[in-house]
């Protein structure tokens, strides 16, 4: 079964390797037509349109420039290679304020940044050599001494590429975690480059004017000895007027062009996020029966639900709210029993893979919650709860308990085999809990190692778009039960479902009056605000698609009085 498992793994790493490799293709080839336009542009003669037209092209053609372009697109193909990393991987937990500033001195993040400054001073030196003129070479034949002499301004335009590479790096608002969004209503990679393009262009155009204003702040200052620094080794020397004055710094040629490369910078980066997310939120179609599971190419749906690779949990909620919604051919295979033995293989696989999600995801809001001072009991089970002494299963219990409940003899062994704590033990655990909340109860000590619940929530809401989607897909199959079920598989498991759905909307109900992200803000505040708002709507959205076409069977499905109390403001329509 292990090896089985390894083999669908591997299958699934296999289909999004090969959309990432086509996302960092096209990342590549955009960038690739915005040089041609930026070459354009920069040649611009509008007495000769011919000859302007005729001198883009040679250049475009050349050798020197293809030699160029392959070198930057290695470095491009470098960073999307490193960056793809963090959407395969599910997002680390920091806890604290101290567990963030640790987190930042890991190695993916030094190799990232280092590509980062890498690509910006690539980039630098890629349109610099291409586009020629006189910022085209770093060093000259001096015309009023002899030896050579530094070209400041190809020198400054390279240092502020290196600039923007890290600037952009330490932003937040660029590096971050990266989340792929997948769209409410489905759009083609097309569509949604196309979108995300203009978008991106738009805010571009405001966001590189400040790595443009400080770096050359920084060089009015420190330009003096970045210059000694470069020209004392090579023995270079300085002709004109250095750079670092105000004067000469000023020129409009150097602006554009030290703005010009932060724009397209932020357009490379940006435009891998966008095509990352194109390419990876397509939709998969994934086997539903079990019978080709572990053939290579074939990937089955419930071992999708399953996966610990975030991206391809979604896909398969994705496939699961289509087949939901959508396809009636594959609810038919979803609904059929195996043969032989007439078990509901799919969807009690199906099924316990939701109500997996929907349970973990409600306990990991309970405790966000249990981190704030005025948490309360979140869930109050009404249904009171009976386990068998044979077993351990738990059973409800709707009649009078003719036997009282007898303590397994295993049980009575097992409680003797273990040792009770010696007082020492005890003393130290409760010695160390003391110290613990003593420290803690001092205002910078909590400020940098106290738990954050609002960084505690967010990683909840990691999984909110899958939760959405689960419960949509679940109370859309049982809506269709009632028509397309031809064996009852889905009326075995309404009850439960109802539970699910109430406990996870009393949660969300608990977390909305907690109120803590607007009482408190902070830079997702909208994310909180707005995951929490679709979470809730889409529980009740899916209570009201269940009580709506079980309403006439409602009394036939068992529910207890506190399930059924609970329930009163859905058949009202007043929730």
């Amino acid at each position: 079964m292990e090896k089985v498992d390894n083999v669908n793994k591997a299958t699934c790493r296999e289909l999004l390797v090969r959309r990432m490799f086509l996302a960092i293709g096209a990342s590549i080839v955009v960038h690739f037509l915005l040089m041609s336009v930026v070459l354009l542009i920069t040649n611009l003669k509008i007495t000769h349109p011919l000859q302007w037209l005729q001198n883009t092209w040679n250049v475009i053609t050349c050798l020197r420039m293809w030699t160029c372009f392959f070198v930057f697109s290695l470095v491009v193909f470098l960073n999307g290679i490193v960056s793809s990393k963090d959407y395969m991987n599910p997002t680390s937990y920091a806890s604290s304020r101290f567990v963030k500033f640790c987190q930042i001195f890991i190695p993916h993040n030094f190799m990232l940044g280092s590509i980062y400054i890498i690509l910006g001073g690539a980039l630098a030196w890629l349109h610099l050599s291409v586009e020629g003129g006189r910022f085209g070479s770093l060093v000259r034949s001096c015309e009023k001494i002899q030896g050579y002499c530094l070209v400041e301004e190809h020198y400054f335009l390279l240092l502020n590429g290196l600039w923007i590479g890290l600037y952009f790096f330490t932003n937040s608002s660029y590096l971050g975690t990266r989340i792929l969004q997948f769209p409410i209503i489905p759009q083609s990679k097309l569509s949604q480059v196309r979108r995300g393009i203009r978008i991106i262009i738009g805010s571009t155009m405001m966001d590189a004017l400040w790595p443009t204003m400080y770096f050359m702040i920084f060089y009015v200052v420190f330009g003096n000895y970045c210059r000694h620094l470069f020209t004392t080794p090579f023995h270079l020397s300085i002709e004109e007027e250095p750079l670092d004055h105000i004067s000469r710094l000023l020129t409009v040629s150097i602006i554009f062009y030290a703005w010009l490369h932060a724009v397209l910078f932020v357009l490379i980066v940006q435009s891998m996020h966008l095509f990352f997310q194109a390419y990876l939120t397509q939709w998969v179609s994934f086997n539903i029966e079990k019978n080709h599971y572990g053939e290579k190419g074939n990937i089955c749906l419930s071992d999708a639900l399953a996966m610990d690779i975030p991206i391809l949990q979604k896909l398969g909620y994705l496939d699961l709210i289509n087949i939901a919604q959508k396809d009636k051919n594959r609810r038919a295979v979803l609904f059929t029993l195996s043969q032989p033995g007439g078990h509901p293989y799919n969807w009690n696989s199906i099924y316990g893979k939701c109500m997996t999600l929907l349970k973990n995801f409600c306990n990991g809001i309970n405790a966000a919650c249990s981190t704030q001072k005025e948490q309360e009991p979140i869930i109050k089970n009404p249904i009171p709860i009976l386990k068998n002494s044979g077993t351990g299963k738990p059973h409800t219990y709707h009649m009078r308990s003719l036997v009282s409940p007898a303590t397994p003899c295993s049980a009575k062994i097992e409680e003797k085999q273990v040792p009770a704590e010696s007082f020492i033990t005890q003393y130290l655990k409760k010695m160390k809990e003391s110290v613990v909340n003593y420290l803690l109860s001092k205002r910078l000590i909590s400020f940098i190692f106290a738990e954050q619940f609002e960084s505690k929530l967010r990683h909840v809401f990691n999984e909110a778009q899958a939760v959405i989607w689960a419960a949509d897909s679940i109370s859309s199959l049982a809506a269709v039960s009632l028509e397309e079920d031809p064996y009852g598989i889905v009326q075995k498991d309404i009850s439960e479902i109802i539970k699910v759905f109430l406990s996870l909307k009393q949660s969300l109900d608990k977390l909305q009056k907690l109120n803590v992200s607007i009482r408190k803000p902070v830079s997702d505040d909208r994310f909180l605000k707005q995951t929490l708002t679709g979470l809730r709507s889409a529980v009740r959205r899916s209570l009201y698609r269940i009580i709506s076409h079980f309403r006439n069977y409602i009394d036939d499905l068992a529910l207890s009085p506190g399930v059924a109390d609970q329930l009163q403001p859905f058949f009202t329509y007043k929730e």
